[in-house]
């Protein structure tokens, strides 16, 4: 069974439109209401990925940031540790490595703090994305890094660099070889160039299935990244760790419902509305055996 999740552009809450964003909104503030105070477990993580970040959007970048260098949690809880009695811990994430985080990301992480994780794609640096995208994404025409660019950030205490394949491809569509080479090769890529392991991954439209997994993990990787919207343990031995997509024109009452997990019912409900659709459709005598 595959499990996908696309965002189709960077503005993924503008895209949904002023009135799906208010009912989401209304959902957010009952699931937050529901989980006792969007307590949601007593060391889980909440990974938000963004992409690129433009230059126009780097001041509401800087409010988000610095609201994270509010909240002590922040910065206490990370994927790699989470100490005792802290119930929420907030870690960033940038899918590709867009170039334009030189200047209107990693100034601003330094001047907070902030620790962050950049997915690169191994054999698309220093250029335009050659993945599929949809006709007009506002990221096509954006670079990104180079791989001097990318060894330099590296070396940035604060940052971790992490894999999103070779070519980023959907990993649940293509042959078992490709499957590997575009696991194995990104990493060893990866590791020759910046010499340090390469232990988190990020999955390319957040597809994955059984298979993925597995070699994943023979791989080596210790962290695998999705885009479901579920807060992550860094304490379970469990690789998979949910996120949530955020990007720098969200309202600012979004951004602080999303740190807190209150975005959290979108998986519920997705997860729900699959289980629904693969035991209705294709597995219809399933389907008759379950109670009305």
């Amino acid at each position: 069974m595959d499990t996908r999740n696309q965002t189709a552009t960077v503005s993924v809450y503008s895209k949904r439109g002023i009135l799906l964003r208010l009912i989401y909104l209304v959902f957010a503030v009952c699931w937050y209401a529901l989980t006792v105070g969007g307590r949601i477990g007593r060391c889980s993580l909440i990974v938000l990925y963004y992409h690129g970040i433009p230059a126009g959007m780097r001041d509401r970048f800087d409010w988000q940031i610095r609201k994270l260098s509010e909240w002590k949690s922040s910065t206490s809880c990370t994927v790699r540790k989470c100490r005792k009695g802290i119930h929420r811990g907030i870690h960033v994430t940038f899918d590709d490595a867009f170039a334009n985080l030189m200047e209107n990301a990693l100034p601003i992480l330094e001047q907070y703090q902030i620790p962050a994780t950049i997915f690169a794609v191994a054999d698309n640096l220093g250029c335009l994305p050659r993945w599929e995208m949809p006709y007009g994404h506002p990221e096509s025409t954006e670079r990104t890094m180079t791989a001097g660019q990318l060894v330099a950030v590296s070396k940035n205490p604060l940052i971790r660099i992490g894999s999103h394949t070779l070519t980023h491809p959907d990993l649940t569509r293509i042959r078992p070889d490709q499957l590997k080479t575009e696991l194995i090769g990104s990493k060893h890529r990866l590791e020759e160039l910046l010499g340090k392991p390469i232990e988190d991954l990020s999955l390319p439209f957040g597809s994955y299935n059984i298979e993925v997994l597995t070699i994943a993990r023979e791989a080596g990787y210790k962290r695998v990244y999705t885009v479901d919207a579920r807060p992550a343990n860094p304490m379970s031995q469990e690789p998979v760790m949910g996120r949530f997509a955020m990007s720098t024109d969200v309202w600012k009452i979004e951004f602080i419902l999303t740190c807190a997990g209150a975005y959290s019912w979108l998986y519920r409900v997705r997860k729900l509305c699959h289980l629904f659709l693969y035991h209705r459709f294709f597995c219809p005598r399933a389907w008759a055996t379950i109670p009305r």
